[in-house]
C-alpha cells in the first residue's frame, strides 16, 4: 500500500543544503498551501532504502521545479528517455523513477532535480 499525501507530508525534512544524497525515486506532492508567488508549494520527496525499508524525506517545498533528465541515444536515429513518471492512485502523487539515482538541489523556491543513469553509455 502506498502512503497517502498526508502521511508523505509528515516525512522528515532534509536540511536545505544537503544536496549530496541520492534517491531511487522522487515523489511530487502538491501541498495545498500557497507560495508568495501565488502558485502552490510542491513537496519534493526523495525515496531511499535504509535497512531494507523504504524511507522518505522532504527535500524541498518549492513553487517551481526544473528537471535535468538526460536522453539515452540508441544509434543515430533512436532516442530513449532515462526517467519515467507515473501517478499513485487514488493519492494523485506523481512518481519519477528510472535505472539510476536522483539528486535534488538546494531547497529554495526554485529547486532542481537531477538524474544520473546507472548505465551512462550512449548518453
Amino acid at each position: 500500500m502506498k502512503l497517502t499525501k498526508k502521511e508523505l507530508l509528515k516525512s522528515p525534512r532534509r536540511d536545505w543544503g544537503d544536496v549530496d544524497k541520492e534517491y531511487t525515486q522522487i515523489l511530487i506532492v502538491p501541498t495545498g498551501t500557497k507560495h508568495d508567488s501565488g502558485f502552490m508549494h510542491i513537496a519534493i520527496i526523495g525515496v531511499f532504502t535504509k535497512e531494507l525499508e523504504e524511507q522518505y524525506e522532504i527535500c524541498a517545498y518549492p513553487d517551481d521545479v526544473s528537471y535535468f533528465f538526460p536522453i539515452r541515444k540508441l544509434g543515430d536515429d533512436l532516442e530513449m528517455t532515462t526517467v519515467r513518471q507515473d501517478c499513485y492512485y487514488p493519492q494523485g502523487v506523481l512518481r519519477f523513477w528510472g535505472e539510476g539515482k536522483f539528486k535534488v538541489g538546494h531547497g529554495l523556491s526554485s529547486t532542481d532535480v537531477y538524474f544520473c543513469p546507472t548505465n551512462q553509455r550512449g548518453i
